[in-house]
């Protein structure tokens, strides 16, 4: 059992931190949990270094968090027997999928709370994953813009993420045998605030997912695409972002409620191979 309180260390000035001198493959006591929690919160994005866990033991660690969803819709790219483990498996045969910036799952009325990602096998050179702090891209936009967002909401739909804009996605689903036309099509799109309240520190984020995101309501077609098109990029700001370069056995746990992601596919056609959990999350809500 770990018993030691781990050292966490920032790795930027503006999001993520690294937890040093922990086991995760042993139970962690209470004051070492609250100790990883408060941690969490504080920088939304941890690096737990050279990490040895099986399936179980990543579900373990995982679950800590909170419940774990079930990856029923695409089951065939689960381990056999965790439907709750994502496999994410890239290289000469399947090259990566998506290469946006987005949060995981925001096309769901319940997206998930956070992710838990295991790196089994990483790429000599490329592969990074880039973190941004959705706390700070509202903080950092003026006044009035900051004002108009707090007003508005956005139509999030799980078809746009799995159509034709994302054909290495469609493609390597449907190379195990999932159409996500026919997986997909009674999914109906779900509106999310594109500000959003953090539950537990209270801070606003700024709330949007490219691959997911098709309008802002109550905006006219061209409005809604510049605003967007200029939130897109604003979220790419340098000053935003920590770089992560993966080394085996890094294990990354990030808060999508206030963190986008962006999985740089640079490594192709090398394998990369990283073990996926989702942790259940709540409908997304804005107090003013």
């Amino acid at each position: 059992m770990s018993t030691s309180l781990p050292t966490i260390e920032p790795v930027s000035p503006a999001i993520g931190a690294r937890v040093l001198d922990i086991d995760l493959s042993q139970d962690l006591t209470d004051e070492v949990w609250t100790a990883i929690h408060d941690a969490f919160h504080q920088y939304s994005v941890l690096v737990f270094p050279g990490q040895d866990l099986d399936v179980e033991q990543q579900k373990r660690f995982a679950a800590r968090f909170g419940p774990l969803l079930r990856h029923d819709h695409l089951l065939p790219m689960t381990v056999e027997g965790h439907p709750e483990c994502m496999v994410l498996h890239n290289n000469e045969q399947k090259p990566p999928g998506l290469n946006s910036w987005h949060t995981d799952n925001s096309g769901w009325a319940e997206p998930p709370l956070g992710t838990v990602l295991h790196a089994k096998t990483t790429p000599k050179v490329g592969g990074d994953t880039l973190y941004s702090n959705m706390y700070l891209a509202f903080e950092t936009l003026s006044e009035p813009m900051r004002e108009m967002l707090l007003k508005l909401t956005a139509i999030h739909d799980v078809r746009k993420a799995f159509g034709a804009d994302y054909g290495n996605l469609q493609r390597s689903l449907k190379k195990k045998g999932i159409d996500p036309d026919e997986q997909f099509a009674d999914q109906e799109p779900v509106e999310h605030p594109l500000v959003r309240t953090h539950p537990v520190t209270g801070r606003k984020a700024l709330y949007i997912s490219s691959p997911y995101v098709t309008r802002i309501n109550g905006l006219s077609d061209s409005e809604s695409r510049a605003i967007l098109e200029f939130l897109y990029r604003h979220i790419e700001t340098n000053e935003l972002i920590y770089r992560h370069a993966w080394a085996t056995g890094d294990l990354l746990v990030w808060d999508n409620r206030c963190a986008q992601h962006l999985a740089v596919a640079d490594y192709f056609p090398h394998e990369r191979l990283m073990h996926r959990m989702n942790i259940a999350g709540e409908k997304p809500f804005l107090t003013l």
